[in-house]
Protein backbone atom coordinates (compact mmCIF):
# COMPACT_ATOMS: atom_id res chain seq x y z
CA UNK A 1 0.00 0.00 0.00
CA UNK A 2 1.24 3.60 -0.90
CA UNK A 3 3.09 5.36 1.65
CA UNK A 4 0.74 8.15 1.72
CA UNK A 5 -2.40 6.11 2.07
CA UNK A 6 -0.72 4.53 5.17
CA UNK A 7 -0.35 8.21 6.22
CA UNK A 8 -3.39 9.59 5.56
CA UNK A 9 -5.69 6.92 7.85
CA UNK A 10 -4.07 8.38 10.71
CA UNK A 11 -2.78 12.13 9.75
CA UNK A 12 -5.33 15.06 8.61
CA UNK A 13 -2.79 16.71 7.11
CA UNK A 14 -2.09 13.19 4.87
CA UNK A 15 -5.19 13.19 4.15
CA UNK A 16 -5.59 16.83 2.88
CA UNK A 17 -2.66 15.98 1.03
CA UNK A 18 -4.06 12.93 -0.75
CA UNK A 19 -7.77 14.15 -1.44
CA UNK A 20 -5.52 17.31 -2.99
CA UNK A 21 -3.61 15.20 -5.59
CA UNK A 22 -6.94 12.83 -6.44
CA UNK A 23 -9.55 16.24 -6.67
CA UNK A 24 -8.47 16.67 -9.99
CA UNK A 25 -8.66 12.99 -11.52
CA UNK A 26 -11.96 12.63 -9.30
CA UNK A 27 -13.79 15.80 -11.36
CA UNK A 28 -12.12 15.11 -14.27
CA UNK A 29 -13.93 11.26 -14.59
CA UNK A 30 -17.12 12.22 -12.92
CA UNK A 31 -17.26 15.23 -15.38
CA UNK A 32 -16.77 12.79 -18.68
CA UNK A 33 -19.75 10.58 -17.21
CA UNK A 34 -22.02 13.63 -16.49
CA UNK A 35 -21.23 15.56 -19.14
CA UNK A 36 -22.58 18.64 -16.50
CA UNK A 37 -20.81 20.83 -14.56
CA UNK A 38 -22.52 20.90 -11.36
CA UNK A 39 -23.42 17.05 -11.03
CA UNK A 40 -19.56 16.59 -11.92
CA UNK A 41 -18.93 18.92 -9.14
CA UNK A 42 -21.42 16.99 -6.63
CA UNK A 43 -20.58 13.50 -7.90
CA UNK A 44 -16.92 14.29 -7.13
CA UNK A 45 -17.58 15.57 -3.69
CA UNK A 46 -19.40 12.44 -2.66
CA UNK A 47 -16.24 10.12 -3.86
CA UNK A 48 -14.22 12.21 -1.85
CA UNK A 49 -16.33 12.07 0.89
CA UNK A 50 -16.09 8.14 0.14
CA UNK A 51 -12.51 7.87 -0.08
CA UNK A 52 -12.44 9.63 3.36
CA UNK A 53 -14.66 7.07 4.66
CA UNK A 54 -13.67 4.38 3.37
CA UNK A 55 -9.60 4.70 3.00
CA UNK A 56 -9.44 2.14 5.27
CA UNK A 57 -11.04 -0.97 3.81
CA UNK A 58 -8.44 -0.09 0.21
CA UNK A 59 -6.64 -3.45 0.73
CA UNK A 60 -3.98 -2.46 -2.29
CA UNK A 61 -5.20 -5.58 -3.93
CA UNK A 62 -5.56 -2.76 -6.86
CA UNK A 63 -3.95 0.71 -7.53
CA UNK A 64 -5.67 3.34 -5.54
CA UNK A 65 -6.05 5.00 -8.66
CA UNK A 66 -8.84 1.91 -10.11
CA UNK A 67 -10.17 1.54 -6.07
CA UNK A 68 -10.83 5.08 -7.11
CA UNK A 69 -12.34 4.51 -10.47
CA UNK A 70 -14.56 1.88 -8.63
CA UNK A 71 -15.66 4.54 -5.78
CA UNK A 72 -16.87 6.84 -8.57
CA UNK A 73 -18.39 4.37 -10.64
CA UNK A 74 -20.60 2.97 -7.84
CA UNK A 75 -21.34 6.88 -6.81
CA UNK A 76 -22.29 7.18 -10.83
CA UNK A 77 -24.87 4.56 -10.93
CA UNK A 78 -26.22 5.54 -7.27
CA UNK A 79 -27.12 9.22 -8.70
CA UNK A 80 -28.20 7.92 -11.14
CA UNK A 81 -30.75 5.73 -9.48
CA UNK A 82 -31.39 8.47 -7.31
CA UNK A 83 -31.79 10.82 -10.08
CA UNK A 84 -29.60 13.18 -9.40
CA UNK A 85 -27.68 12.91 -12.46
CA UNK A 86 -29.69 15.43 -15.26
CA UNK A 87 -30.54 14.10 -18.77
CA UNK A 88 -29.06 16.49 -20.79
CA UNK A 89 -31.08 17.66 -24.02
CA UNK A 90 -29.46 17.13 -27.29
CA UNK A 91 -28.30 20.48 -29.18
CA UNK A 92 -30.87 20.91 -32.26
CA UNK A 93 -29.34 19.79 -35.72
CA UNK A 94 -27.62 22.48 -37.92
CA UNK A 95 -26.60 22.26 -41.93
CA UNK A 96 -22.64 22.10 -41.93
CA UNK A 97 -21.17 24.54 -43.99
CA UNK A 98 -17.79 24.45 -42.74
CA UNK A 99 -14.97 21.59 -41.96
CA UNK A 100 -15.00 22.86 -38.02
CA UNK A 101 -19.47 22.66 -38.30
CA UNK A 102 -18.63 18.68 -40.10
CA UNK A 103 -16.40 17.97 -37.22
CA UNK A 104 -18.84 19.28 -34.55
CA UNK A 105 -21.77 17.42 -36.17
CA UNK A 106 -19.46 13.92 -36.20
CA UNK A 107 -18.73 14.69 -32.24
CA UNK A 108 -22.75 15.17 -31.60
CA UNK A 109 -23.33 12.23 -33.55
CA UNK A 110 -20.88 10.38 -31.67
CA UNK A 111 -22.16 11.80 -28.33
CA UNK A 112 -25.98 11.05 -29.42
CA UNK A 113 -24.85 7.07 -30.22
CA UNK A 114 -22.16 6.83 -27.00
CA UNK A 115 -26.03 8.18 -24.98
CA UNK A 116 -27.60 4.99 -26.79
CA UNK A 117 -25.51 2.62 -25.81
CA UNK A 118 -26.39 0.69 -22.85
CA UNK A 119 -25.26 2.51 -19.63
CA UNK A 120 -22.36 -0.77 -19.10
CA UNK A 121 -21.22 -0.21 -23.10
CA UNK A 122 -20.77 3.66 -22.19
CA UNK A 123 -18.82 3.69 -18.99
CA UNK A 124 -16.58 0.51 -20.49
CA UNK A 125 -15.54 2.97 -23.48
CA UNK A 126 -14.98 6.14 -21.41
CA UNK A 127 -12.97 3.77 -19.09
CA UNK A 128 -10.41 2.91 -21.55
CA UNK A 129 -10.48 5.18 -24.47
CA UNK A 130 -11.32 8.73 -22.91
CA UNK A 131 -9.17 7.57 -19.37
CA UNK A 132 -6.94 5.50 -21.10
CA UNK A 133 -7.29 2.46 -18.68
CA UNK A 134 -5.64 -0.83 -19.29
CA UNK A 135 -8.33 -3.67 -20.35
CA UNK A 136 -7.46 -5.35 -17.14
CA UNK A 137 -7.98 -1.91 -14.97
CA UNK A 138 -11.74 -1.55 -17.33
CA UNK A 139 -12.34 -5.45 -16.48
CA UNK A 140 -11.36 -4.63 -12.58
CA UNK A 141 -13.85 -1.67 -11.94
CA UNK A 142 -16.63 -3.20 -14.03
CA UNK A 143 -16.15 -6.49 -12.45
CA UNK A 144 -16.32 -8.29 -16.02
CA UNK A 145 -13.78 -10.64 -17.26
CA UNK A 146 -10.93 -9.59 -19.45
CA UNK A 147 -12.11 -11.33 -22.33
CA UNK A 148 -15.99 -9.63 -21.87
CA UNK A 149 -14.20 -6.16 -22.32
CA UNK A 150 -12.09 -6.80 -25.02
CA UNK A 151 -15.59 -8.63 -26.98
CA UNK A 152 -17.68 -5.61 -25.63
CA UNK A 153 -14.85 -3.12 -27.01
CA UNK A 154 -14.67 -4.70 -30.20
CA UNK A 155 -18.56 -5.07 -30.80
CA UNK A 156 -18.93 -1.38 -29.63
CA UNK A 157 -16.21 0.21 -32.41
CA UNK A 158 -17.73 -2.37 -34.93
CA UNK A 159 -21.38 -0.75 -34.07
CA UNK A 160 -19.72 2.81 -34.08
CA UNK A 161 -18.19 2.26 -37.44
CA UNK A 162 -21.13 1.26 -39.06
CA UNK A 163 -23.19 3.98 -37.56
CA UNK A 164 -20.70 6.56 -39.24
CA UNK A 165 -20.35 4.70 -42.17
CA UNK A 166 -24.20 4.73 -42.78
CA UNK A 167 -24.76 8.62 -41.68
CA UNK A 168 -26.22 8.50 -38.09
CA UNK A 169 -28.86 6.12 -38.20
CA UNK A 170 -28.40 4.03 -35.14
CA UNK A 171 -28.45 0.34 -36.27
Amino acid sequence: MDEIVKRALYDADAMSDLLDELEPFVFKVSFSLTRHQQDAEDLAQDVLYKICTKLSKFRGDSSLQTWVYSLIMNAYRDALRKKKIRQTEPLPDQTPVSSFEKAADARLMLEAALKGLPETDRNILILRFQNDLSVREVAEIMNLSESNVKTRVFRIKDRLRSLFLQGGEVL
